[in-house]
């Protein structure tokens, strides 16, 4: 049986969902942890345990759907995202607050210069994957980069689909699925202005593959920011009108 953690932050409020722009922000629940406000110290406990970590934290979005993330598949490592008031302006620096849970422990704070975003860890919590916000004239541009918290590095390699000529990402991430083992992460982006792509990580390599999905965005765009992604052994479902050969990378209609 899962022990739930729960977050006390002190002398903020974080609401139960903040975004702006090309941010995400934080939830106040999710995956058995919850985010509650403190008015004299900055308290993280598992029942078991507490901690103080200092800091606006909470627990990172990872879809416009109120999806979240920040926890490894093997349990043991938790990230927390900054909660913070956007400006309309991309950050000059970033920060996410890393934690251990067997026991509960805080292991350090990561500060990278630059707007960086929450998006997923390896199995073994060893590798932050990072969304990198690169242009103020087009927010939902952004490129996947890979944190090593074993040697506290940002990795100069961009996590790209080497098939693709421009490594920068456009569009907005509106569901997401994952491998039982955490290896593969599954996320669907809608684009106005395009058709839909499921970015395909495997964490475990550092390595990605892009998807488009040949759904008239014209004509169902609100489909497709509620569609879902399920993982169904080798396929990837995706809504109620695709499927995505794992092992392939080819779309065909259910």
């Amino acid at each position: 049986m899962r022990t739930s953690l729960i977050i006390l932050l002190a002398l903020i409020c974080i609401p139960a969902a903040s975004a702006a722009g090309p941010w995400l922000g934080t939830a106040t629940n999710g995956l058995g942890y919850t985010s509650v406000v403190h008015a004299a110290a900055t308290t993280e406990t598992d029942g078991a345990h507490s901690i103080s970590v200092s800091g606006k934290w909470g627990i990172p979005r990872v879809t416009l759907n109120n999806r979240v993330g920040g926890a490894s598949a093997n349990g043991r490592v938790l990230v927390l995202a900054e909660d913070f008031e956007p400006t309309g302006e991309l950050r000059t620096s970033s920060s996410f607050a890393v934690l251990g849970t067997k026991p509960l422990a805080f292991r350090r704070t990561v500060v990278l210069k630059g707007d960086f975003g929450f998006d997923t860890l390896s199995p073994n919590g060893r590798t932050l994957y990072l969304i990198q916000h690169v242009s103020q004239r087009d927010i939902f541009s952004y490129r996947v980069r890979a944190y090593d918290l074993a040697h506290s590095r940002l990795l100069t390699r961009v996590i790209a689909d080497k098939r693709q000529r421009d490594w920068l990402m456009n569009g907005y991430p509106v569901a997401r699925a994952a491998t039982t083992d955490g290896r593969w992460v599954y996320t669907l982006y809608s684009n106005p202005n395009n058709y839909p792509f499921v970015h395909a990580l495997d964490t475990v390599h550092r390595t990605a593959v892009c998807i488009g999905i040949p759904w008239d965005w014209t004509a169902d765009q609100q489909a497709i920011n509620n569609a879902t992604l399920r993982v169904d052994g080798g396929r990837l479902k995706i809504g109620t009108l695709f499927s995505l050969d794992r092992a392939t990378f080819k779309v065909s209609e259910m």
